[in-house]
């Protein structure tokens, strides 16, 4: 059975990001995936200091916070969701450290390595263009492929700034959409 993990980045609970991660894990699991969700918020974070001892405690970083629970749990997804708002055109800052934090997956002493799982965006923002995502999409798709993360069309909600802003348009089916397609 197909685990898929949901990974919120989102500070605030219950709005557009969570809202749209939700229904695509929903679809997801109708389909017969086992479905999780972790949220960022939270949880005790910290950026990559670059000290290049990766792996040297038989774990993935040295740093003794919450990302070894998040690294368990990514370990274990055969398929992740990154679920972000954008932020100044990136990634939220609940959302960077674990991007930053994937250096070890590129050591070749790595215990293990996330090639092979399928990686998704779903990412929201008030800003109305859609071309806002750019910066983001980029950073997505250019570090899923040096991880050997196989990545998928991305969801993009432009335009949802209120709580509750993606439950009209289009995103609530492109979330269905998405879901079904993992």
């Amino acid at each position: 059975m197909k685990k898929i993990l949901g990974i919120l980045g989102s500070p605030r609970k219950g709005g557009n990001s969570e809202t749209l991660t939700e229904r695509v894990l929903v679809c997801a699991g109708e389909r017969g995936a086992m479905t999780d969700v972790i949220r960022l918020q939270g949880l005790k974070l910290s950026g990559c200091i670059d000290c290049r001892k990766c792996w040297s405690r038989g774990s993935p970083c040295v740093i003794d916070d919450d990302m070894g629970k998040v690294h368990d749990r990514i370990r274990e997804a055969d398929v992740l969701v990154f679920a972000s708002p954008l932020y100044w055109y990136t990634w939220s800052s609940q959302m960077k450290p674990v991007w930053d934090r994937f250096l070890p997956f590129l050591h070749d002493e790595a215990g293990w390595d996330l090639k092979g799982k399928k990686a998704v965006l779903v990412a929201t923002a008030g800003d109305d263009k859609p071309d806002a995502f750019n910066g983001m999409v980029f950073s997505f798709r250019t570090s899923c492929e040096l991880l050997g993360l196989d990545h998928m069309e991305p969801l993009l909600a432009h335009g949802v700034y209120e709580a509750g802003d993606v439950n009209r348009g289009k995103w609530l089916e492109m979330a269905v959409k998405t879901g079904r397609s993992l």
